[in-house]
This record gives structure tokens, sequence and C-alpha cells, in this order.
């Protein structure tokens, strides 16, 4: 057989990408995806075998794309800048990306529907928390995670999926206010402690004057005669 092309697999996640973020997984073909590609429908199953497998590729390509840019931020970013401008970048996944979260939503049905596919869904979402964690650490102590800091990353996904969801469900919520809170809470609760303020100096006591004891009253002179 005709070997396939070079970059057909990468195509073919592209294509995923696009089709099943705008018609999502049940109404996706693996025909009209490979149309989509430019490629012949057959290498949709030689290189991931189901639509199932090509979900999970195209979701394991966007993720690693966020662990990337999430990486670079750390690299660049001062760590003092750091929360801000990663909770902005988050901001704009949620306003500006939601086919991203929409492939994460078709993601976890699959984890639960496909139990061959479960724990590789499962470490997907491990791998996310670990590189938020990082950041959670870089900012807190610049050390390596500590479960604390894995508690952090869990907690705002947790939160930032929860309102991209709603709003998939919803195009009259907004989530953004809802973002800004949170963001505040987490900023809040990940500052370090305020250094100690020194006790106030206690003014000196003056020394108290003595009290000059009372001259003793001498009796008036009697005027001699």
């Amino acid at each position: 057989p005709t070997a396939p092309e070079p970059d057909a697999r990468a195509r073919l996640i592209a294509a995923g990408h696009r089709v099943l973020a705008e018609r999502g997984y049940d109404a996706t073909t693996v025909k009209e995806v490979a149309r989509e590609a430019g490629v012949n429908q057959g290498l949709v199953h030689y290189y991931f075998g189901s639509k199932d497998a090509l979900l999970l590729a195209v979701t394991q390509e966007a993720s690693r794309q966020y662990m990337s840019e999430l990486e670079r931020l750390r690299a660049q970013t001062p760590v003092e800048a750091l929360p801000e401008v990663a909770f902005a970048w988050g901001e704009k996944l949620v306003k500006d990306a939601p086919e991203v979260c929409r492939l994460r939503y078709e993601l976890f049905a699959l984890g639960l529907r496909n139990r061959e596919l479960t724990p590789a869904v499962a470490q997907l979402l491990s791998q996310g928390d670990s590189e938020i964690a990082r950041t959670v650490a870089h900012v807190r102590t610049g050390h390596a995670p500590a479960a604390e800091d894995a508690h952090y990353a869990i907690l705002i996904k947790a939160c930032v999926d929860g309102l991209a969801l709603h709003h998939q469900l919803d195009k009259n919520f907004d989530p953004l206010p809802v973002y800004a809170l949170l963001r505040r809470i987490i900023l809040a609760s990940i500052a370090p402690p305020a250094a100690p303020r020194p006790p106030a100096r206690k003014p000196k006591a003056q020394g108290r004057r003595a009290t000059p004891s009372p001259r003793a009253r001498t009796s008036p002179r009697t005027p001699r005669r």
C-alpha cells in the first residue's frame, strides 16, 4: 500500500479539532474529518483506529499547546506579575476559545462512555493539573509543587471548567464577573503573608520633677519698739 503522507496525522488532528468543535462529537463523521484534512478516509483508522481515539488525540494536542503556553509564561514573566498574567490568559480562553472548552466536555463524556479510553482521559486531566500546580508553586514558594499547590490547581481548573460549561449551555450567562471574583479570591489566598510590623516604640517616660518641699513658714518678726 502507498505510504501515508508525512503530515497526514497532524492534518487529521487539526481537521478533527475544527470539525469536532463546530459540530460536536455525535454529529461528526470520520469521512467529514478526512475530507476536511484532504486525506483518504482510511488514514483516520490507520492512525487512530476510531472516532473516540481521534477525539482523544485532538484534545491531547490542545492540552499540549495549553501546557506549553503556561510553561512559556512562567519562563518569561516576572514572578510578581505571573498570577495576573496567567489569570488574564485563562480569561481569554474562557471568552475567546469556546471550542477548546467544548472539546474538553466531549472528552469528559468520552471518558465516562468508553472505559478503554478512561485511563488516557484521566492521565490527560492529571497532566493539566500538574502544569497548573507548577505555576502556582512558582508563585507561592519558587520550589517544586507541594500537595497544597496541587490542591490549588485542581480548584482553579474545576472552577474554570464549570464556568465555561455554564456559558456553553446558557449564552446569556456571562462568566467573566464570576471569573474576576475567582481571581481575587485565589490571588488573595496565595499572596505571601505580609512581613510583621515592628512593634511601636513607646515614648520614653520623662522623669518626674521633684516636687519642691514647701518652705517652712517663718513667723513674722515682731517689730522692735
